[in-house]
């Protein structure tokens, strides 16, 4: 008997249906790692799994009535197959494959697929041969197409790279000789040429951070004595695409070159004739992060060993993702984190791929089931199958013009926008013990008369005094220096000149500026202020830190008024939507600069208000945002109505055979996207239109001043830490480079060190921390 396709599911999968056949909704159970394999909806088109621990397949059945599922199972081949693979005719080994590299092999090579279909009520499953034509061409369209994350990690891949004022109208000299093409001009390197398009002089590029590809920056030196701005990779040339290595020095990016094949021809270059023989810019940077290694060694030399089980899973490079992972292990790692995610359950009548709180529920169960802390089958013992936080990466960042893209970022800039989206999802209940109060004092040098004002704040930074000793091979060489020197110049006191008092009014006049702890938190996040403005390009400096094991900040309490000072009136700072006064003494050193008061304002209250060089990098960030200049309106954030939908878009779903009820609930859960709207209506066909509020809106405001009245009388005073966790940074940016985070684990019955680079999971002991001093970026203390 033949199983045919029943009459409530649709033959074909709609237009732009999302598919999800990675890995199962709730879990990291893929088709690869879970004995039973993943189950695919035939209606929704989502994933679900089911082992002897639990079976969410059934648990979706029992909530939606859906009972058949496209069962996908994938079993290792046998060594021998493997051995084909893997080593080539006379015995030796492949390159591993990588994932920007073309090869004839692919992941799925190694696996054997096995697919069938799943009746959830009789448990059972039917082999292709029993199933009709109809439920055979479903199917195969499920299986032929990309998955949601194959979808968006193209998105995220079609970088925006566009002309600039000079590579829209380059302007060409006349040759005196044909340049040669095969060697830079001024050196015997024969890869990684850029040719001036003006000119056609030839210089090799500068050398790539952590890459083998070597560079002596003379095509840079080219434009620097020239002021030719435009160079092209002729390694990256490939007449049958449009993608290409072309940079604008003066405006420091890379750009795309409108009538490039009739530049190129004047230097004897025909672009329909050329290969690529080189990687990109960007292939470099994914393909430096996919394979990067941190060289540590143990005490004697011998390799560090990879360690497994609960709380020790390694997280997948999904290209340029070292910066989230770091992040995501050090946060999960404290107790907070494990105590709320271990006791919180799903939302039910969500997607649980577009909810926050499901997405964070089932990082908490990769990282601490053990399921996933296993060697690779592939990889060996060095690598973990880890989890791939995809979904999650994705859905964090969809809003974000930095993080929704697959470039390297700044892992503290992530980690600040995380602990904001945090507490807007949750209220502040998950990041509380983070919390803590700073106090700032200002008095004026003539009158004495001076205020205080108290701030919450989840992090602080702190700067890095840079005494330089040498320059070694270029390396500039600095003085080592200790953190609790660095809350020194924290907490002043601090001069500030050209200060207006309100109450003498005297002009000129000076102030002096201090600070202190008036509550100290559980957990303290310090970053360390690495990253420099050099020729307006954020560099990193590498000023070793002596590794802070333990850390007392006792001295540094809030400071108060002496004898014969005048207090005025105080203030607390909280993040109050309605109303914003910038810090005046950063707002002024912004203005000093050149920058429109619109501009900075608004640059300092996207970065804390506290630091106008964060300030700066965020207006360099955010100069093509279409409201730059328009003045800060809160208002538009903290509107709680949520976005109505029009009447015409309702009407135009209506027109489609859909209800107006439905077409409204579509609307309203797709923020009035159109498209979203039709794919989720055809996801749910059975709805019944009625849209549920599961949980009230976060008033994160009124929780805040709650927690400040809180810690002014009852905060702790305890200033003792201990070092929990680092993350660190290698490379000469925080927005190229690798980042990987050492935390403080209970291994075998003893505290000990382990290293989580990517789904590299590796025990190391305390005199392997040295890379540590030079890179450590982020640094999160548990108080003792």
């Amino acid at each position: 008997m033949v199983l045919e396709l029943p009459a409530d599911i649709p033959p074909h999968v709609p237009a732009g249906a999302k598919i999800y056949k990675d890995d199962c909704m709730f879990t990291f159970d893929t088709a690869e790692n879970n004995e039973l394999g993943l189950d695919i909806d035939l209606k929704t088109y989502r994933a679900y799994s089911r082992n002897k621990e639990y079976n969410y397949t059934k648990q979706n059945y029992e909530a939606t009535g859906n009972y058949l599922y496209l069962n996908i199972n994938k079993t290792l081949k046998p060594k021998e197959e493997i051995d084909k693979l893997l080593y080539d005719d006379d015995g030796e080994k492949s390159p591993k494959i990588r994932k920007l590299e073309i090869k004839n092999v692919s992941e799925d090579d190694y696996y054997n697929t096995e697919i069938n279909l799943y009746d959830v009520r009789e448990d059972k499953l039917y082999p292709r041969s029993e199933i009709s034509s109809d439920l055979q061409g479903l199917i195969e369209e499920i299986l032929s197409a990309n998955s949601s994350n194959d979808d968006e990690e193209i998105k995220q891949w079609e970088q925006e790279i566009v002309p600039c004022p000079h590579s829209i109208n380059v302007e060409q000299f006349n040759l005196s000789e044909t340049p040669d093409l095969t060697q830079c001009s001024q050196c015997d390197l024969k890869e990684n040429l850029w040719i001036c398009l003006h000119c056609g002089a030839l210089g090799c590029g500068r050398q790539q951070y952590g890459s083998t590809m070597k560079g002596n920056s003379h095509a840079l030196a080219h434009y620097e004595l020239s002021q030719h701005p435009v160079a092209l990779k002729l390694g990256s040339l490939s007449g049958d695409s449009e993608s290409y290595d072309a940079y604008c020095y003066q405006c420091n990016d890379e750009v795309k070159v409108p009538n490039l094949a009739a530049i190129l021809k004047k230097y004897g270059i025909d672009l329909e004739k050329t290969k690529k023989t080189e990687k990109s810019l960007v292939e470099l940077n994914i393909d430096q992060n996919l394979n990067w290694d941190f060289k540590l060694d143990g005490a004697h030399g011998d390799k560090l060993p990879p360690v497994y089980g609960k709380g020790l899973t390694g997280l997948k490079n999904l290209g340029n993702s070292c910066y989230m992972n770091s992040v995501l292990q050090s946060l999960f790692d404290l107790d907070s984190y494990k105590r709320f995610f271990k006791d919180l359950k799903p939302l039910s009548n969500v997607n649980p791929a577009e909810d926050l709180s499901s997405q964070l529920i089932k990082i908490y169960d990769g990282l601490y089931s053990g399921r996933y802390s296993v060697p690779s089958p592939l990889k060996g013992e060095d690598y973990q199958i880890g989890i791939k936080p995809f979904v999650f990466k994705n859905l964090i960042g969809q809003n974000h013009p930095e993080f929704k893209t697959q470039r390297q970022q700044d892992a503290f800039e992530f980690l600040l926008y995380l602990l904001d989206k945090l507490d807007n999802e949750f209220g502040l209940q998950l990041n509380e013990e983070l919390k803590f109060i700073y106090t700032e004092k200002v008095i004026c040098d003539n009158c004495k008369h001076g205020s205080l004002k108290d701030e919450l704040l989840d992090n602080i930074s702190v700067p890095l005094e840079e005494t330089l000793l040498s320059t070694d091979n270029d390396q500039k060489v600095y003085k080592e220096v200790d953190l609790h020197d660095s809350f020194e110049k924290v907490v002043g006191p601090e001069l500030i000149p050209e200060f207006q008092c309100d109450h003498c009014h005297s002009k000129p006049g000076a102030a002096l500026k201090s600070g202190g702890f008036r509550s100290f938190p559980k957990y303290l996040v310090v970053s360390a202020q690495r990253i420099k403005l050099e020729n307006w390009t954020p560099a990193k400096v590498e000023v070793p830190v002596k590794v802070p094991y333990e850390l007392d900040l006792s001295e540094f309490t809030a400071p108060s008024f002496k004898e014969g000072e005048v207090e005025e009136a105080s203030s607390s700072s909280v993040d109050n939507r309605d109303t914003f006064v910038a810090n005046p003494e950063q707002l002024n050193t912004l203005l000093s600069m050149g920058f429109p008061e619109p501009r900075s304002i608004k640059a300092l209250y996207n970065t804390g208000n506290n630091d106008a060089e964060a300030a700066m990098n965020w207006l360099f960030e955010h100069m093509d945002d279409a409201d730059i200049d328009e003045p800060l309106d809160l208002t538009k954030e903290t509107s709680s109505e949520p976005n109505q939908p029009s009447d015409e878009a309702i009407s135009n779903l209506v027109a489609m055979g859909f209800s107006h009820q439905l077409s409204k609930k579509a609307l309203f859960l797709s923020n009035n996207d159109p498209n979203a709207a039709v794919e989720w209506l055809f996801s749910n066909p059975d709805d019944d239109g009625v849209i549920a509020i599961e949980k009230p809106p976060v008033n994160v405001n009124k929780e805040k001043q709650e927690l400040v009245e809180k810690l002014q009388t009852s905060g702790s005073t305890s200033g003792q830490y201990r070092l929990k966790s680092v993350i660190c940074h290698k490379g000469a940016s925080s927005h190229t480079g690798h980042y990987v985070a050492f935390v403080r684990k209970f291994v075998d019955g003893e505290w000990k060190w382990v290293l989580f680079n990517d789904e590299k999971v590796v025990l190391c002991q305390e005199e392997n921390l040295k890379e540590v001093e030079k890179n450590a970026y982020i640094y999160m203390f548990e108080q003792v």
